[in-house]
């Protein structure tokens, strides 16, 4: 099975507010940058995934994307449920999509391929569940089979959706889905640099 993967991401430099206390605007846009960079890559080179599209908030996001060699679109606006709604409705009708989030530090294309992999059944959905409740990764085929309900507690409320779209739903754990960076705290457990070369923070 061939799926298309769904990157989002928001305006870099509106990208991980809740750092500002311990990183600086420039460090906070090097590090998104790096991880997002990172995990288009690891969708790009995976067996399972036909095409990656970016939906993206800003020129520079764009402009990285398609250096990375991947379909760019600007978001319409509306949060990040959004701009997944907008990159599903561009696929054919009864196309499977991957949503995976842009801020996972240690997302591997073996990671990328394993929730396809997991995706045996047709209809069907995968949640790759993070560490904290979330979603690292979503799996739907087709790709509008649930609606997508990232942000807190995401991986119950995809499992919910379907249950109530009577479809089978697999939840699934990999290291490399289910550590995002969302706090200070989460960069403690990673060496992540920034594109600079400079560690984004000393730990």
């Amino acid at each position: 099975m061939s799926v298309t993967a769904i990157v989002p991401l928001k305006a870099l430099m509106l990208s991980k507010q809740r750092l500002a206390p311990d990183l600086s605007a420039g460090e906070r846009r090097a590090l998104m940058r790096l991880l997002f960079a990172g995990v288009l890559r690891a969708c790009r080179d995976a067996d399972a995934v036909g095409q990656v599209i970016a939906v993206v908030g800003d020129d520079e996001g764009f402009n990285l994307a398609r250096a990375i060699g991947i379909t760019a679109l600007r978001e319409p606006g509306g949060g990040l449920n959004a701009a997944i709604d907008f990159a599903t409705a561009q696929l054919p009708p009864g196309a499977a999509s991957l949503v995976i989030v842009a801020d996972l530090p240690d997302v591997t294309v073996a990671d990328v391929d394993a929730v396809v992999a997991a995706g045996r059944h047709d209809p069907g959905v995968v949640v790759a569940a993070t560490h904290d409740g979330g979603t690292g990764a979503l799996l739907r085929q087709p790709a509008a089979i649930i609606p997508p309900a990232f942000g807190a507690a995401s991986a119950a409320a995809h499992l919910t959706a379907a249950q109530r779209a009577g479809v089978r739903a697999a939840l699934i754990r990999l290291p490399g889905l289910a550590h995002d960076i969302d706090a200070v705290a989460d960069l403690s457990s990673y060496a992540v640099t920034t594109t600079t070369g400079a560690h984004a923070r000393d730990l």
